[in-house]
């Protein structure tokens, strides 16, 4: 399909949230462009593209967020917003409902990033296997989950398409901190469940040095204690947010075992352009995208020896700690720069 018919059809993007007031903070460099996961950047290439927020509008939505994990509650808006479109983009879970609905009204039904941990039940297991066999392409963030993905539920490899996670390399790096401010400091971030914070506190109770965790609350309920050299911080702004990456000499993105889906990419890729070296648990997504040694560290997963261990290492080395992080920003900037993305994304929707 050539270029033209491809921007001529319309296309409506679905996100697991209101969505639609993100396009006036990316135009004001607010936010960084990768969120949206390409809309942006497509409309501004001439693509007929828009935002269907009506599930999450509405008396119903309160209802609708709290069951979606479960089975999706139809909105009479959404199917208005559809009616027009060519293709409909879920930027969310997996939704058996949403799917056949597309395919009754003869749209085409594209999933973006949809894929997390592979569900253990066999009746989940088997409605998850109809609506991959029903969607018409599934785009994620790895070829190793696309892998596990097809074998596991028996479906061909084609139907999935492959664009490795990228990140606006401009936004972060004009935030980047250009004072010499860096003290023995840690900073860790992540807002999913594949988070491991007891592993990372347990690997720094008995050190001299403060860390800094950005996350929410329900992510540490089974932590009893807090040591006095940890902090918790909930929500922060941007400015806030590379303020303690400004003073801090590492990243630590600690993830739980059997991680098969790229939790952690953003925090990694973000602390790497803003110059911090990132310590991070070992994963075949992260390792599909970084090596060991040469721009980033890898860990045992469950291990506090093993980072406390590589911790020593970047606090006690400081030459092989600059190198980590030079390396690591180059990498971003040649491999996983946004443009990248938006063209593997553009080509993948063209394709027939």
């Amino acid at each position: 399909m050539d270029q033209n018919t491809v921007k001529k059809r319309k296309y409506i993007f679905m996100y697991p949230d209101i969505a639609r007031p993100t396009i006036e903070e990316i135009s004001k460099g607010r936010v960084p462009r990768e969120r949206l996961a390409g809309l942006y950047q497509l409309k501004e290439q001439g693509w007929d593209v828009d935002i269907s927020d009506s599930r999450w509008e509405g008396k119903l939505s309160p209802m609708r967020r709290r069951f979606k994990r479960y089975f999706t509650i139809p909105s009479v808006r959404m199917f208005k917003d559809w009616w027009p479109a060519d293709v409909i983009v879920i930027k969310d879970d997996f939704s058996l409902f949403l799917t056949l609905s597309a395919r009754i009204l003869r749209k085409e039904i594209v999933y973006l990033d949809s894929m997390f941990a592979l569900p253990k039940s066999k009746i989940r297991r088997f409605l998850l296997k109809i609506n991959l066999i029903f969607s018409n392409k599934i785009i994620c963030f790895s070829e190793t989950q696309a892998n596990l993905w097809a074998r596991e539920f028996d479906v061909a490899r084609s139907k999935f398409l492959v664009s490795h996670y990228c990140v606006d390399v401009e936004f972060y790096m004009n935030n980047r901190s250009t004072k010499n401010i860096r003290k023995d400091q840690i900073i860790a971030i992540g807002r999913d469940i594949g988070r491991d914070f007891y592993t990372l506190i347990s690997a720094v109770n008995e050190k001299d040095i403060p860390l800094i965790i950005v996350t929410l609350p329900y992510l540490l309920s089974k932590i009893d204690v807090v040591p006095k050299n940890v902090s918790i911080k909930e929500r922060l702004s941007y400015d806030e947010l590379f303020e303690i990456y400004s003073q801090s000499s590492i990243s630590v993105v600690s993830l739980k075992d059997f991680m098969t889906y790229p939790s952690g990419i953003r925090a990694v890729m973000e602390a790497m352009l803003q110059g911090v070296p990132v310590i991070a648990t070992r994963t075949p997504v992260l390792e599909e995208y970084f090596s060991h040694g040469e721009d980033i560290l890898f860990v045992e997963a469950g291990s506090a020896k093993d980072l406390s261990d590589k911790i020593d290492l970047l606090i006690e080395n400081n030459k092989f700690s600059i190198m980590l992080s030079k390396n690591a920003t180059k990498k971003i900037e040649s491999d996983f720069s946004l443009e990248n993305y938006v063209l593997d994304l553009s080509n993948y929707l063209a394709k027939k």
